[in-house]
């Protein structure tokens, strides 16, 4: 059939093949580009799920050990509390952990004793419930608000403290007259966090829970120089069982550092340990301040 032209429109022609290659093109990139939001949005929500879902195993090895292989010997060769400053670590360091303000940095905050520091996280922690033997747990630096350690005259420093929105990394640290007394707290902190899997204290949960039982579970041992000692403990419980403390104590000689990192549940066992780890090699690469 001979096509029909009406008189003053225009002639029509069939779609060259090059528009058509172009129009596929297009249309395969406009569906790519959605199959490549729909599958990142998936993996971010899948990725975020399990980051913070309350079955999180832990992390599976060797015990911690809390005797380093060769100890510095102290008084012989000892750190002052000025030692841990240079343990500062920077937003380079803590991006493992998905935090990048630093909040308080080295020298902001001002040392105290350990008695000072005990003087009302003591009475606080009883009042709550909690055991007097498992008053390590709150705690932000080495030592127990209750008891006789808790009238020390030891010097604590708050090195470091960063933040960025639920998620918190800090560093402390406690000056020991020597690698015993040192190594006496490493021990009684071991034998404490094996003593205290629960604890029920009396404050309010989050959404309205019946329920404030904190678990305290020993972490997997770590990497750390021959002459470095740590423990660590993972607690978690109210406000959920998603939120968790991962805290360390490492003993060199007699100079304990703390890093603890809080979480709401996107800082994995495994990014806490690693970042630890880093800082015992820091630790163990200081010199005494005498010899």
């Amino acid at each position: 059939m001979t096509e029909i032209t009406v008189p003053g429109a225009p002639k029509r022609r069939g779609t060259p093949w090059w528009a058509w290659t172009l129009i596929a093109l297009a249309a395969a990139a406009i569906l790519g580009f959605v199959a490549l939001v729909v599958l990142g949005f998936a993996a971010y929500v899948n990725h975020g799920l399990a980051e913070t879902s309350p079955d999180q195993p832990f992390l599976e090895g060797s015990a911690q050990r809390p005797d380093a292989n060769s100890p510095l010997l102290c008084p012989d060769r000892c750190f002052d509390i000025g030692a841990a400053a240079r343990l500062e670590v920077s937003a380079r360091d803590v991006a493992q952990l998905s935090i990048d303000d630093e909040v308080y940095g080295v020298g902001d905050l001002e040392s105290s004793t350990v008695a000072e520091a005990a003087s009302s996280g003591g009475e606080q922690w009883l009042a709550m419930g909690g055991d007097a033997e498992c008053s390590f747990i709150p705690t932000n630096a080495p030592f127990f608000p209750v008891g006789p350690d808790s009238a020390s005259a030891d010097t604590i420093s708050w090195v470091q403290v960063w933040e960025t929105d639920d998620e918190v990394m800090d560093i402390s640290s406690r000056q020991f007259p020597t690698t015993h007394d040192a190594s006496a707290f490493m021990h009684d902190l071991h034998s404490r966090v094996a003593a205290c899997p629960w604890q029920d204290l009396k404050v309010p949960s989050a959404g309205g829970l019946d329920t404030s039982l904190i678990q305290i579970t020993a972490q997997a041992a770590i990497d750390v120089p021959n002459d470095v000692a740590a423990v660590g403990w993972v607690r978690e419980g109210s406000p959920g069982p998603r939120w968790r403390s991962y805290v360390w104590d490492l003993q060199r000689g007699n100079l304990v550092v703390r890093v603890r990192v809080l979480t709401d549940g996107h800082i994995l066992e495994q990014d806490a340990a690693t970042f630890a780890e880093l800082v015992a090699a820091r630790l163990g690469g200081l010199q005494p301040s005498t010899s």
